[in-house]
């Protein structure tokens, strides 16, 4: 391995610098940006910018963003502005700034400059140090020096003290009065005049003072030069790398006409009519001499071109020069752009690399201002180095400091340890400062990619589901050592998205391993999170408040600030910012008050209203100012845009908006008419400059954005510009048009306004000009030149136009717009998943609904969230879910029908597979998700964190966020089975569940933590934290747990034990009687409930007998005695030794109320009250008699209160009894049909049933259906049947947000289902399904027809519709199914069904044929499907004797299978022939197949115990002859297959390989695959790989999926009958894909909803039928999108389904914007 180079160990070490988090000599941040400086003089280059700005600049902005994700921004200072004067003389200074900000940004080129014969503006100095100006004051006249002291005035607040330059309109006051343009031209004029005076007063005393040699020659030039000069110096002559960054243009006109003065003077510098000679020595010093010196020529362009007296230069005079000019601008700059972005340091292609250095800059900037606060910052330290094993809170309102807080303990931490061999490591996030850093899911990727790096985790697969990724991440923390201690600083927990249920905290580890520590900080109130981190964190010491500054420390605080800046303020001023500090202290008003009082000068007159009292007002105050300084229109419009945005503006796209807002372009050029109708970027440079700090540039969608620093400013912001709703609407409006790319590449109409027409004499007041805005297509392909036919080319997709226009389409208010371009938009709709979340997704419909609803856009998203596993995993899905779903409302719902068309248009790139009609749960309804995330039966279900999450247990425990149906956690006890019983802790701090194997499992919601144990009923234990334990089953098993908050107990059939929340075991008590139910109290009390007498749980009793009772538990802590009389302790409470309550019982939550039957009054329910006793009364209570609620005859098998214990529910055998203790009046809820309640197993009090939140509702789970009665009135209004096993458990839910009143179901089909019972009374829209797994299936092309088999029916479908057409059936009761055929014709059907064999005729519906046969295995259509050959198979006798067919000898045996063939016609089952043949050593029959063209039938059978191909003759039955299987590596045959078009060939497949007989070919790799015309076999391995070879020799001839490890999982391969496709299923990724069969391209990807058990495709290979696990069946049509024939068949298939559309109104789709853009 070679050594690495100097610059690899550099990087190498770079990268180890920070990601060990320090803070020094931190590199600067990776751009987003290419951002240059064009550097001119004023009018001699404005021909050249112009067309700069018209043509080149566009097409960079388009190469960097389409190219390199780049923003391409030009900072042209001349460009727009009439003239180098203004008021406040800062443009030099803005200059100056500008070119320091494109140096440090800009990626590859930062400066460019054109140069020609005039040197340009010489500005007046603006500041001049005090010595310095009294030193020009002793050599100036006194004229002069009266001049300069006027305009000269001392600041005594700056360090050291200067003479500024006072603005223009403190003495021409009516220079900016627009309002009186003569005044204003006067003032200008005066200024003018007054401008030259001043300048050749301070050149004459600089000159003066040079020749005194009081000045250097540098201080005279400083006094002389150029603003372009300056620009030049510090662009290139002081620049560093300048070949990398900087080019110069160099223009010389030759035979300037100086005659022509107008023309001459804007391109050589005149001075009193002449050429300015010493303008020109200096020009020829900057461009001949130190710029040559300082760039290498092949960075200096140079021109010369000829004068022309038609305005100097002429566009189309020299239209040749400006062309290779624009040109060479272009390739030079793309040759710059290219090579910085390939130049870019290996932490800037990093992605983790740059997310911490982003934070640790972060971290620098708020540490820097920090001051004070010693004492927050020793409790930290004590925390740092203390002994807590919690995370620390930071706490406190917005503005109060937390974030400068945690920055400056970031700082300092390190210090904090003393060993010198101890390198603690700092990690730090700014939570919502960057993408990474905005949503838990990426935040927690990125910090276990940086905890990876720095304990060198050689096991670095991160998880992607967030469950596993966050128990990752809490293993991972255990990696840090005492010599690297890890500590650990997350600010603004409050910044966090709520997706993924961050806001739950889940994701933090409450307790944390040795050597960790963590620091958040959070606003209260917000999301409730410092609630939660209360109830997650014990320690009050762990929440540390922070307060404001108060008025002393402010004031250290500003006055430092002020030192910093080389500032002060005099006393009077102090006095006043006394008084504020007094009454408002908060860091961040602080902060305001320094950026107010640091531009105060020390002749600046103050006031009471010079500094607002409070946050908001000083906001309100700052934008006023900086509104008044720049105009009110562009600053109000700009920072609207800013506010109005979802998540900040790039600088590019402010300036397009604003060039696209034609109030404030006519504002902006009420006077002056622009070459190019955009916004001079140098106006909005300004405002930025003038907002310090609180416009923060970050990242958003991969583009550097400006947005407020804080919330407060956009609070503010968004009530001073947006307050107004039309107003907020236009902004909004304005923004989903450029994000539309509505107004790129065309001219957008305005008016000139009457003044402009009267100035400029202008005739019509319409107009239109192109604004130079870029095209906004969802998605930038990139074609590389280089790139082969095969290459994919670069996608990279427009994440602004996919996260701001819905955002601004909604608030907007555009509903049309909204609907055609995303939400009903399938190219939107697929981008948007394909790099976003489906969450936010979903996000967008329900911002819309919030606005405006619409029934359509909830049916999608509706839609999407029932989609959300398989959308989540593959965007390509979306067509057969959209279809699949919402295919139903395709006649009634346009906006849906057009999405679907376009599905079937443009969707047909990414997906082949178009379902047929509706396949999966439609929307709309009363089902919300299916969440399938468990592989066994879940039997636990609980709502945790305040109904927001649902904790489910099968053999893991997995907790699902309610609102998005995510997985929020998984926790995997690796055990053997399943857990069986689920008890939750009160305050949900820790679960406990008993497993099938009888063991306990104690697992902490809060750290994910469990400890794993076998039962002892002994009372010993065998432990073994977060592992499994292999022990032999006590005889008892468990039935079940309760929990309290300190305590659990945990029960078996006659024995419970009660531990503390720990696992210690406390006490371990035997009972007489079976116990049904054990709750702990207070105490720790025991309430037992158990039978009075032993019962079997099989055993049918009339009466169960109960009893009820309570112990207390001793503690180890406190031993109680029950006969001690005191207060502190609960009484004990006792039955007094009654036995006579029976069946049912229930209990109020407060243990006051009990309901039961009572033994002397039948069923009758009585209330009890818990008393004192009568005697004891101090000490003991009873259950005493109260009253009977009602007379019932009915059995009664459980009681269930209602929540608000308002209502009782009696579960009897026909239905539900329904008690109001308001109204004292029940209702009868009767099951329909034949449904009943049965209880079965062991005795308990619950069942499967519920009353929902708002008590409108019985709900009632009886085996697979869930039934919905209206209590008012005791009807059922609506049954669900989308379990397919038995319902375990029933929880209702009332959610905060909408209100959802909503049912949680769990089933023995592994499914957890959410359904909204606001939905309850809407049609349910069926799918075809049969109630059990799919067995066998068959369809009929000719007749549309399709035949499903499961164990327990037989019924046909329309293969158009899905609609089940009939059930096949020889009993009115039903009929268990062995196996099945169908004609191809559809006409007539066999099966095999409750020991019969039987012929149906399909089109009547009924049997044309029945006979008694058992034992059947394979039904087999021959002859023209004339005859059938049914096979059974029976355990042969143990005698040997003679058949009585002359076809086959039976040789029997104790071991073997008889076999028997049987032979009828159809339809009528006349009986042909019987073939009986024997298998001696499989008890398993094999199968029978035919040779092509039914030449054979092909047996195997066995003769001298050596298996044999028997071959008998199909239309007699006789047996032909023998085939010896003596072939080399002969194995057990597991399938015969027929070789198509060779009826002497027949394929044999066993476990390794396959056989070609007679010709002895082996395959070793076939299973049986072949397409029809025997040419081509499929190579389709278990362990992954799919391949197309050659029949006749085995080559592969294509590959269609690599030989990848996909794990050993079974696969189902086949052609199409057509051998134009090949099917592939794969069981363990659940999909099914389609390739192509002529180049092997892969047309369909499909998630499967269930486990494949049948697939087929119709003969002329159009249409492919699945069947599945869960009873379902989808019909999908295979299109390939390059075959025009395949999509007329889909328009001909919708044609049939809906005649009444016509072809054109279907194909009518949304009109949309080009999407695909090529560069």
């Amino acid at each position: 391995m070679p050594e690495p180079t100097s610059t690899e160990a550099q990087e190498a070490e770079l990268l180890r610098h920070v990601f060990y988090g320090n803070l020094h000599d931190l590199p600067s941040l990776a751009s987003k940006i290419v951002r240059i400086f064009t550097s001119s003089t004023f009018t001699d280059t404005s021909m050249e910018r112009n067309s700069l700005m018209q043509h080149t600049y566009p097409k960079l902005k388009e190469y960097c963003r389409e190219k390199h994700g780049l923003e391409f921004q030009v900072v042209d200072m001349r460009w727009g502005v009439r003239d180098e004067a203004t008021d406040d003389h800062k443009t030099t200074e803005l200059c100056m700034q500008e070119i320091d900000n494109c140096q440090r940004v800009s990626v590859g080129p930062n400066f460019v400059v054109f140069l020609g014969q005039k040197y340009g503006y010489r500005p007046l100095p603006t500041k001049i140090e005090d010595a310095e100006f009294r030193n020009v004051l002793s050599v100036s006249s006194p004229d002069d020096a009266r001049l300069l002291s006027l305009w000269y005035k001392l600041d005594s607040n700056n360090i050291p003290s200067l003479f500024c330059l006072q603005p223009v309109s403190s003495i021409f006051t009516n220079f900016t009065n627009k309002a009186h343009p003569r005044l204003m031209e006067e003032d200008q004029s005066q200024w003018w005049e007054t401008m030259g005076k001043l300048n050749r007063a301070v050149r004459s005393a600089a000159l003066e003072l040079f020749n005194q040699g009081i000045f250097s020659a540098f201080d005279n030039h400083r006094y002389n030069w150029s603003v372009t000069e300056q620009e030049v110096v510090r662009g290139i002559l002081n620049a560093k790398d300048r070949v990398d960054h900087t080019l110069g243009f160099f223009r010389h006109i030759e035979n300037i006409n100086i005659g022509l003065l107008r023309h001459a003077m804007k391109f050589i510098d005149i001075a009193a009519k002449q050429v300015d000679e010493e303008a020109q020595r200096m020009l020829s010093d900057l461009r001949d001499v130190r710029v040559p010196a300082a760039l290498p020529e092949s960075s200096i362009i140079r021109y010369t071109v000829e004068w022309t007296d038609e305005d100097g230069l002429n566009k189309n005079f020299h239209a040749e020069y400006l062309q290779n000019f624009i040109e060479t601008f272009y390739t030079r700059l793309v040759e710059l752009i290219d090579r910085g972005v390939s130049q870019q340091k290996s932490l800037s292609s990093n992605r983790l690399g740059t997310e911490i250095l982003q934070q640790l800059h972060v971290v620098n900037n708020f540490s820097q201002d920090f001051q004070g606060r010693t004492d927050v910052l020793e409790r930290i330290r004590h925390y740092i180095q203390g002994s807590s094993r919690q995370p620390l809170v930071l706490w406190g309102d917005g503005g109060c400091g937390k974030s400068s807080m945690l920055a400056k303990t970031v700082s300092e931490s390190n210090s904090w340890f003393s060993s010198q061999h101890c390198t603690p490591i700092r990690l730090v996030r700014f939570l919502g400062t960057t993408p990474d850093s905005s949503s838990v899911g990426p935040l927690l990727r990125s910090v276990c990619q940086q905890i990876n790096y720095l304990y060198d985790v050689s096991d670095n697969t991160i998880p992607t589901e967030l469950s596993q990724l966050t128990n990752y991440f809490k293993r991972l923390l255990e990696k840090a050592t005492a010599d690297k201690p890890l500590n650990i600083f997350f600010d603004s927990l409050d910044q966090l998205s709520s997706a993924d249920g961050a806001h739950s905290m889940s994701w933090l580890p409450p307790i944390l391993p040795n050597h960790i520590k963590l620091v958040v900080s959070t606003l209260p109130g917000i999301h409730n999170i410092l609630n939660t981190l209360r109830n997650l964190i014990d320690s009050h010491e762990n929440f540390v408040q922070i307060k404001p500054l108060g008025e002393e420390l402010g004031k250290i605080v500003l006055k430092a600030w002020l030192a910093r800046h080389h500032r002060t303020i005099s006393e009077p001023q102090w006095t006043l910012v006394h008084e504020r500090l007094a009454e408002c202290s908060t860091p961040l008003y602080v902060k305001l008050v320094f950026d107010e009082i640091k531009l105060w000068k020390s002749y600046t007159k103050i006031q009471e209203k010079d500094l607002a009292k409070t946050v908001s007002t000083s906001i309100n105050k700052l934008l006023g100012r900086i509104e008044n300084q720049h105009g009110h229109i562009l600053v109000a419009h700009a920072l609207s845009y800013i506010t109005a945005s979802k998540s900040g503006l790039s600088e590019a796209e402010l300036e397009d908006l604003i060039s696209l807002d034609e109030t404030v372009l006519n504002d902006i050029y009420q006077y002056h008419l622009p070459p190019i109708r955009r916004i001079p970027p140098l106006l909005w440079t300004r405002i930025r400059n003038d907002v310090p700090n609180y416009l923060v540039e970050r990242e958003a969608e991969g583009v550097s954005v400006v947005s407020w620093y804080h919330r407060q400013f956009a609070e503010v912001s968004h009530e001073r510009y947006l307050s107004n709703p039309e107003e907020r609407r236009i902004y909004h409006s304005s923004m989903a048009d450029y994000y539309l790319g509505i107004w790129a590449a065309r001219p957008k109409p305005f008016q000139y306004s009457e003044q402009q027409r009267r100035m400029f004499n202008i005739e019509s007041a319409e107009s239109e000009a192109d604004r130079k805005v870029p095209a906004q297509p969802l998605i930038f392909t990139i074609s590389d030149a280089t790139a082969t036919v095969s290459t994919t080319p670069t996608v990279r997709y427009n994440l602004r136009k996919l996260s701001e226009l819905p955002y601004q389409l909604i608030r907007s208010q555009r509903e049309d717009d909204l609907y055609k371009n995303v939400l009903f938009n399938y190219d939107f709709m697929h981008a948007k998943l394909s790099c976003m979340p489906l969450n936010l997704c979903i996000f967008d419909y329900e911002s819309a609904l919030e606005f405006f609803f619409d029934k359509e856009v909830r049916l999608v998203s509706d839609a999407l969230r029932l989609s959300s596993s398989v959308l989540a995993s593959d965007p390509n899905n979306l067509i057969c879910q959209v279809i699949g779903r919402l295919f139903p409302f395709y006649e009634t719902c346009h906006k849906i029908a057009s999405l679907i068309d376009q599905c079937e248009s443009t969707g047909l790139q990414v997906m082949g597979l178009v379902p047929a009609f509706n396949t999966l749960a439609s929307p709309g309804g009363p089902l919300v998700y299916s969440l399938e995330a468990h592989a066994f039966a879940v039997y636990g279900l609980e709502v945790i964190s305040s109904g927001q999450s649902l904790l489910t247990v099968s053999n893991r425990f997995i907790v699902f966020d309610l609102s998005s149906g995510d997985i929020v956690r998984i926790i995997d006890p690796k055990i053997e089975g399943i857990m069986t019983y689920l008890a939750l802790a009160p305050d949900q701090r820790y679960c406990v569940t008993t497993t099938i194997s009888n063991q306990y499992i104690i697992c902490s919601l809060l750290t994910g933590d469990f400890i794993l144990r076998d039962y002892q009923p002994t009372g010993g234990n065998t432990t073994k934290t977060n592992s499994k334990t292999n022990t032999g089953q006590p005889t008892e098993p468990l039935l079940g747990a309760h929990t309290s908050n300190t305590h659990f107990v945990l029960w078996t059939a006659k024995m419970y034990q009660v531990y503390t929340n720990k696992g210690e075991l406390l006490t371990s008590q035997s009972t007489r009687f079976p116990i049904i139910q054990i709750e702990v109290l207070d105490g720790p009390q025991v309430e037992t409930i158990c039978r009075s007498e032993d019962v079997k749980d099989d055993q049918d009793v009339a009466r169960d007998r109960l009893v009820i009772d309570y112990c207390f538990v001793s503690n180890n802590d406190l031993e109680t005695d029950i006969n001690n009389n005191n207060n502190n302790n609960p009484s004990r409470c006792l039955i007094g030794g009654r036995k006579n309550i029976h069946s049912a019982l229930v209990l109020t939550r407060d243990k006051r109320r009990m309901y039961s039957c009572c033994e002397i009054n039948d069923y009758n329910i009585e209330m009890y009250l818990n008393k004192p006793h009568p005697v004891h009364y101090a000490t003991q209570r009873i259950w005493a008699f109260d009253h009977q609620l009602y007379e019932n005859k009915d059995r009664i098998f459980s009681l269930i209160l209602s929540d608000d214990e308002n209502y009782l529910m009696a579960v009897t055998f026909k239905g539900f009894k329904i008690f109001s203790f308001r109204s004292y009046l029940w209702k009868t809820c009767v099951l329909p049909g034949s449904v009943r309640n049965i209880m079965s197993g062991a005795k308990r009090l619950t069942y499967t049933a519920a009353f929902s939140q708002d008590n409108r509702y019985c709900i009632a789970c009886v085996k697979s259906s869930v039934y919905v009665f209206e209590i008012e009135w005791g009807d059922l209004v609506a049954s669900f049947d989308s379990h397919f096993g038995r319902i375990l458990v029933v929880k209702c839910l009332s959610t905060g947000s909408g209100g959802n009143n909503y049912i949680i179901t769990t089933g023995m089909d592994k499914t957890t289902k959410v359904w909204n019972l606001q939905n309850a009374k809407e049609k349910s829209i069926s799918i075809a399904q049969l109630d059990k797994s799919i067995e066998m299936m068959h369809i009929s092309t000719d007749a549309k027809l399709i035949m499903a088999q499961s164990r327990t029916q037989l019924c046909l479908f329309d293969m158009r519709s899905g609609i089940m057409t009939g059930q096949l059936s020889i009993s009115p009761h039903g009929s268990i199914y062995q196996c099945t055929a169908l004609c191809t014709n559809g006409l007539f059907a066999a099966s095999a069904e409750s020991g019969n064999f039987v012929i149906y005729d399909i089109e009547e519906r009924k049997k044309s044929f029945i006979t008694p046969l058992k034992s059947v295995f394979q039904l087999l259509l021959y002859s023209a499907e004339t005859m059938i050959l049914v096979l059974t198979a029976e355990p042969a006798p143990a005698t040997t004797v003679s058949s009585e067919s002359v076809n086959a000898q039976v040789n029997t045996s104790p071991n073997g299978q008889t076999v028997r063939a049987i032979s009828y016609a159809i339809p009528d089952g006349d009986l042909i022939y019987e073939i009986v043949s024997n298998m001696k050593r499989s008890n398993q029959p094999k199968k029978v197949v035919y040779t092509a063209d039914d030449t054979y039938f092909v047996f195997i059978e066995e003769k001298k115990d050596t298996e044999v191909l028997a071959l008998y003759d199909p239309m007699t039955g006789e047996h032909v002859h023998n085939v010896k299987l003596n072939y080399p590596a002969y194995k057990d045959i597991t399938l015969m297959v027929t070789i198509p078009k060779q009826p002497y060939l027949i394929g044999l497949i066993d476990s390794e390989k396959g056989i070609v007989m007679n010709v002895h070919f082996t395959l070793p790799k076939w299973g049986g695959q072949i397409s029809s015309d025997g040419r081509y076999g499929l190579y389709a391995p278990t362990r992954g790989g799919l391949e197309i070879f050659d029949f006749r020799n085995g080559k592969v001839v294509r590959t269609l999926i690599g030989k990848i490890a996909e794990g050993v999982f079974d696969v189902m391969a086949f052609f199409t009958p057509t051998n134009e496709h090949v099917i592939y299923y794969h069981k363990g990724k659940r999909t099914i894909r389609v390739f192509r069969t002529e180049d092997g391209r892969q047309l369909a990807d499909m998630k499967c909803p269930a486990k494949v058990r049948q697939a087929t495709v119709t003969n002329d290979g159009r249409v492919l039928v699945v069947g599945y696990e869960d009873g379902a069946i989808q019909v999908f049509l295979i299109v390939d999108h390059s075959d025009e024939t395949t999509v007329d068949y889909l328009r001909n298939w919708r044609k049939h389904q809906f005649p009444s559309i016509s072809e054109p109104e279907r194909q009518q789709t949304p009109e949309r914007q080009p999407e695909l853009t090529t560069t």
